[in-house]
């Protein structure tokens, strides 16, 4: 019995101090390897050149200056860097968050883009002092009640809802609408008006249908 528990007690895992667990560099940066940072480097070059875009993008959707999604990225992934639980985890802005603010704060803000910003960032600061409260009554397990068909719905209604923000600007078309169903009619109409005009040949090299005229020219070509 005293040799099983001696073995028991050899093959526990070693204790982490408190502050290790809060700022866990702490735990590996004594073991980082120097072969470890060319790639390293390259996998931070490579989420750069896609974290830059799209966080202009996120922020455009939230009705912020296309910079507050990029120091968005910077210091969400600076503050995860040095306190989160992962070392392969990216963090940042989301669509589903970006959508959030600028439905809620748009609203409040009544067309003051001062007073907009002001919100939106109360709102960042609030929104960390829940994730904060989170953390410490540990309410991560809450997300194991939430189904996978609620999440994918969720996840494909954001997909449309960003496309149909985004696809006047990929046309050239002004676009429009308070909602997805409104600015689908919108784009339908926009893009069939641009492409059935009374002069096509006129109406395929002009700027709103340039993109279509592309296509179009690939099609014929191939």
């Amino acid at each position: 019995m005293k040799t099983d528990s001696t073995n028991a007690t050899a093959s526990d895992p070693p204790k982490v101090s408190r502050w290790k667990t809060i700022f866990p560099p702490a735990r590996w940066v004594p073991t980082y390897e120097a072969r470890w940072l060319k790639d390293d480097l390259f996998a931070g070059i490579t989420l750069g050149a896609y974290a830059v875009p799209e966080g202009v993008a996120y922020a455009t959707l939230a009705g912020l200056p296309p910079q507050v999604g990029i120091y968005g990225y910077l210091l969400g992934g600076l503050g995860y860097a040095l306190f989160g639980s992962s070392r392969h985890l990216a963090i940042g802005p989301t669509s589903a968050i970006s959508l959030m603010v600028g439905a809620s704060v748009a609203p409040l803000a009544m067309g003051d883009p001062v007073r907009y910003a002001q919100i939106a960032t109360l709102s960042a600061f609030v929104a960390a002092a829940m994730c904060i409260v989170a953390w410490l009554l540990r309410l991560s397990t809450l997300i194991n009640f939430i189904s996978e068909t609620v999440m994918l719905g969720f996840k494909a209604g954001a997909g449309l809802s960003i496309a149909a923000t985004q696809i006047p600007a990929l046309l050239g078309i002004p676009g429009g609408g308070h909602n997805f169903i409104e600015r689908v009619f919108a784009i339908t109409s926009q893009f069939l008006k641009c492409i059935l005009s009374s002069r096509p040949s006129v109406s395929l090299v002009s700027p709103c249908c340039e993109p279509s005229r592309k296509v179009l020219s690939k099609l014929a070509k191939s």
